[in-house]
């Protein structure tokens, strides 16, 4: 089906916004906090660039986007095509969100609680239940036990399984959130456990580095950590040590000197 402006339409032509609706798709609706994905439909008259899905009325997958070229008519044959790049983007954030969560009980305890997430290609965000506004220590832990996980490369495991089964299993659910009687769980080894039903990395080691860039708060008794991964985190440090030799040089200090020159 195709919907222009919240109405049904017979043929969509290029230069169109649409929503499409597909019998089957691979791409992931906006969901639980992770961002939809995005790539193309390809029909036998012209190819449409999907740049967002979002879930509509019976959970249905609308493709939101504009045909690039060409015409598309309802009941037509179409090959869907996720942009791999940015799903893989994003579930190196999204798995790294798990870690983060299993680092941020190890560090700080057990009542820390999700309290919310953004897991897109280029970054993630993790909102977290905590009194008190973390020391670099803290922060530097954080990242190392991540980044030690990464390493160990440990394979995730996703099973569908009884909700009472998961709870007496000690998967974390989120607070507040209905739940059905099958739910999805996704595990690093015994010490991640989580319901979750977005998309994941086959292997930790696939995040490949792990970097917090902030924390800050975002309510009473709710922080909130900002971090990368991948070629994001790579190219965040690239850009610090770039300004870190350029303040080094205009202050003629050497490697470790910079501190003394500041004070």
């Amino acid at each position: 089906h195709i919907f222009t402006e919240g109405k049904r339409t017979q043929e969509i032509g290029q230069g169109q916004a649409a929503q499409v609706v597909c019998s089957q798709t691979p791409f992931y609706a906006e969901s639980g906090g992770q961002v939809g994905d995005q790539g193309l439909i390809q029909g036998p008259e012209g190819t449409f660039r999907v740049s967002d899905v979002q879930y509509g009325p019976g959970n249905v997958s609308l493709h939101r986007g504009e045909v690039l070229r060409g015409r598309f008519q309802e009941n037509q044959e179409v090959i869907l095509k996720v942009d791999l790049a940015r799903r893989r983007s994003t579930e190196r954030n999204h798995t790294a969100t798990h870690l983060l969560h299993y680092a941020l009980r190890t560090v700080l305890g057990d009542h820390v609680r999700q309290a919310g997430s953004m897991v897109a290609p280029d970054r993630l965000r993790f909102d977290f239940t905590h009194f008190a506004a973390l020391r670099e220590a803290e922060i530097d832990s954080l990242e190392s036990i991540v980044n030690q996980k990464i390493l160990e490369n440990q394979p995730l495991g996703i099973r569908t399984l009884p909700f009472a089964e998961a709870q007496a299993e000690k998967a974390i659910a989120l607070f507040g959130e209905k739940y059905d009687d099958l739910v999805r769980m996704v595990n690093v080894q015994d010490y991640s456990k989580e319901l979750c039903g977005g998309t994941h990395v086959t292997r930790t080691g696939d995040i490949g580095l792990f970097k917090i860039v902030s924390e800050s708060s975002v309510a009473a008794g709710v922080r909130r950590i900002e971090a990368l991964t991948g070629e994001a985190s790579f190219r965040h440090i690239q850009a610090v040590e770039k300004e870190y030799r350029e303040v080094a040089q205009s202050l003629q200090a050497r490697p470790g000197e910079l501190a003394g020159r500041l004070l």
